[in-house]
């Protein structure tokens, strides 16, 4: 069957926050969970190749990997049906919080994507998208799909967005040199340009390491991160 994907070149500098010391390598096999993933969004469902996940901004790398720590939903709910009788007393929401050292667990990484020679499938455009529904139509109604849309492939099943990836992959080892991965938007707003490069055996390792940093609490990106995202930085 013949599809069509929207494609894109990976942007010349990447970044990415990761465990210390080794934030630009593949994630240890070792530190798979049993069904072979590592329970992010567009791993390999099979556990035959890892996925390197990268964002465009020093920002966009912060926002993703602190999302988790942002206030619950219900919490803030509750706290906007407060009334406050005291007018001069400030109305504040309560902030996320993280966990005492989080900061010194990670490290941010500064690379070059130089090895990243072919370009990447925009899965979110309208014509992959188109291409995704035509082929894997079976396995959306598998799992609990009513359709497949650009909601499905931001915030839907990640059992369905691994499947994705896999299609994808090898779709590209069907046509070489076709495609080194995924072009994606972030979930958590249009602003933030994410990427998910292919492990494919007999090629370089995909990025050039730049630096790595510890992430300093006077950092800016990790800041404006945490206000956007109503966390208390720690």
């Amino acid at each position: 069957m013949n599809v069509t994907f929207d494609m894109e070149s990976a942007p010349e500098i990447l970044y990415r926050v990761g465990r210390r010391p080794h934030v630009w390598e593949w994630r240890d096999w070792r530190t798979a969970f049993p069904d072979r993933t590592f329970h992010n969004r567009w791993d390999d469902p099979k556990g035959e190749y890892r996925v390197l996940y990268a964002a465009s901004s020093r920002f966009g790398a912060y926002l993703e990997v602190l999302s988790w720590a942002r206030p619950d939903l219900e919490l803030l709910a509750d706290c906007s049906r407060i009334e406050d009788n005291d007018p001069t007393a400030p109305r504040t929401m309560p902030p996320g919080r993280l966990p005492p050292g989080w900061r010194n667990n990670l490290i941010i990484g500064k690379g070059v994507s130089d090895e990243v020679h072919d370009p990447l499938v925009v899965v979110g455009s309208s014509a992959s998208l188109a291409a995704v529904r035509l082929v894997l139509a079976r396995e959306a109604l598998q799992f609990g799909l009513k359709d497949i849309d650009a909601e499905v492939i931001r915030c839907g099943d990640r059992r369905f967005t691994q499947a994705v990836s896999r299609f994808i992959y090898e779709h590209a080892q069907s046509a070489p040199n076709s495609c080194a991965g995924i072009s994606y938007l972030s979930r958590y707003g249009d602003d933030v340009w994410n990427c998910a490069i292919f492990e494919w055996d007999g090629k370089p390792f995909p990025v050039t390491h730049v630096w790595r940093r510890d992430i300093a609490l006077e950092d800016s990106d990790f800041l404006a991160a945490c206000r956007r995202l109503h966390i208390e930085p720690s």
